[in-house]
């Protein structure tokens, strides 16, 4: 009998909502901590590029979606390497329990001093535009982004936290402890329905900012800062929570159960799990897709961000604009989770996996044939504005992107951890999720610094971009094709061995 599908499930609950009624125990408080994170993923997601793309403090004439490039590049990058060494340090000093605590309580404390200090006093903190325009016409244009994201500190800070605690909380924090306390039994059920209630808190997320953007005083900032605080603390009770009241509860988790095999004990040090990604050729292929993942999403947000811009004309439009895509993600993600866990019960890994890459392919397309339209034959299209049908067009890939990117693509990486050892899955988790993910889009700003070096402008360079757009995704796919006998096989070997 497959156990992931019980026979008493019907086939309407089967599709809807395969879960035990003593299993919800277990399965709320999980569902409400990514809900917490993902309130804070959101929240700070949104703010993070408005405060790039409007900020005052950058030499005249500058493109600032160019900044954003910049950023991931000089800043987010090397940043993620420090977050791996220390994610490793940690575990291996304190262990996983202590290193959430640890992790999750530095990320509010930032969130609270950048609110409460640093953003109301941005015009003291950095030097005046004019000082900043000289500095940068110094200097070689390849460098100015890094110079102008440097001269304005307060807010690359704020994109660099922003940046990592997407990753590290979600993928390293959250999934890893999925993980390591969900049964063997209740996988496939309970991996593809996290993400439903977990997406509420985005929507509230989005729908915090579209009313804030409305009116972006200093004080409606601190308020949203209020909110990510208070958030976190709730991230850290429900962890509490769960640790204290749900796996000490044998029904709800039993350490035997767990897949994922035990043998290795040894601890392995940081440069160890970065020689996995280079000697592990299972490990090689996953931090392919993590790579082609962010690559392919760099390229498009690129010139989907660039086109918002031109098309709104204060920063309270753009962030509400970009609001309202967050919240077509969240409802196109819970919408999309319903269908993605009956193919990851139904369908084979390789099925599961290759859906977000085909979704960037078809709906990139599509996005980029506007894109090229709007630049190279006409302003309109069918009557309308062909720059806002752009703009549509991109924001719609987007969220169908992230969708599945949230739902088949973190849930297929997820699972491909199962069958590694101990050490390799919490290691080399790490340094594919944070390093992996970051080369990725480090890899995509690095392109665009060298041809913003020459040709300056997204637009101007919007040709090269869709080619190596294009490039990302196709890798991407081969990757899933190259992985998918590797996990079948390590799979097969561990049930052998069960």
């Amino acid at each position: 009998m497959d156990n992931t599908q019980p026979k008493e499930f019907g086939k309407i609950r089967a599709f809807l909502w395969p879960i035990h009624k003593y299993e919800l125990k277990k399965f709320i408080p999980m569902c409400f901590l990514m809900f917490f994170i993902l309130f804070v993923y959101t929240l700070v997601r949104d703010l993070k590029d408005a405060f790039v793309q409007y900020q005052t403090h950058i030499p005249k004439g500058f493109n600032t979606t160019q900044l954003i490039s910049a950023l991931k590049m000089w800043y987010v990058f090397p940043c993620a390497f420090l977050a791996v060494m220390l994610f490793t340090i940690l575990i291996n000093k304190f262990g996983s329990k202590k290193t959430f605590y640890i992790i999750v309580t530095t990320f509010m404390a930032y969130f609270a001093i950048f609110g409460l200090f640093l953003y109301p006093n941005l015009d003291s903190i950095i030097i005046p535009a004019d000082q900043v325009t000289n500095i940068v016409n110094s200097v070689h244009p390849f460098f100015s982004g890094f110079l102008t994201s440097l001269i304005n500190w307060p807010v690359t800070l704020f994109y660099i936290f922003s940046e990592i605690w997407g990753t590290m909380a979600i993928s390293s924090l959250f999934w890893q402890f999925a993980n390591a306390t969900t049964m063997t039994h209740e996988v496939k059920r309970f991996f593809g329905l996290f993400p439903i209630i977990g997406n509420i808190g985005s929507y509230v997320a989005a729908e915090a900012v579209a009313k804030a953007s409305k009116n972006l005083t200093v004080l409606n900032i601190q308020m949203l800062m209020l909110c990510v605080v208070i958030s976190g603390a709730l991230v850290l009770g429900t962890y509490t929570l769960i640790h204290k009241w749900v796996l000490t509860d044998s029904t709800c988790f039993d350490p035997t159960k767990i897949k994922g095999k035990k043998k290795k004990k040894e601890k392995v040090s940081m440069f160890e799990g970065f020689k996995i990604l280079f000697t592990n050729s299972y490990m090689g292929l996953v931090a392919m897709l993590v790579i082609g993942y962010g690559m392919a999403i760099n390229f498009s947000e690129v010139v989907m961000k660039d086109q918002m811009k031109t098309l709104c004309t204060t920063p309270g439009e753009y962030l509400h604009m970009y609001s309202m895509m967050s919240k077509i993600i969240s409802l196109l993600t819970i919408f999309v989770t319903l269908f993605a866990s009956n193919i990851l019960r139904r369908c084979k890994w390789k099925t599961s996996a290759v859906v977000t890459p085909a979704i960037f392919l078809i709906a990139g397309s599509v996005f980029f044939a506007l894109t090229l339209y709007n630049k190279f034959v006409s302003p309109q299209i069918f009557g309308f504005s062909a720059l806002a049908v752009a703009v549509w067009a991109g924001m719609i890939q987007d969220a169908m992107a992230k969708s599945v990117k949230y739902t088949l693509f973190d849930t297929t990486k997820s699972m491909s951890y199962i069958p590694l050892d101990e050490d390799t899955k919490t290691k080399g988790q790490a340094a594919v999720e944070v390093v992996g993910g970051r080369a990725g889009k480090a890899g995509a700003s690095l392109i665009q610094q060298i041809m913003y070096g020459f040709v300056p402008g997204v637009m101007n360079n919007v040709v090269t971009i869709v080619v190596f757009y294009a490039a990302a995704v196709i890798g991407w796919i081969i990757s899933v094709f190259r992985l998918s006998p590797k996990y079948e096989k390590a799979m097969a070997e561990q049930d052998t061995e069960e």
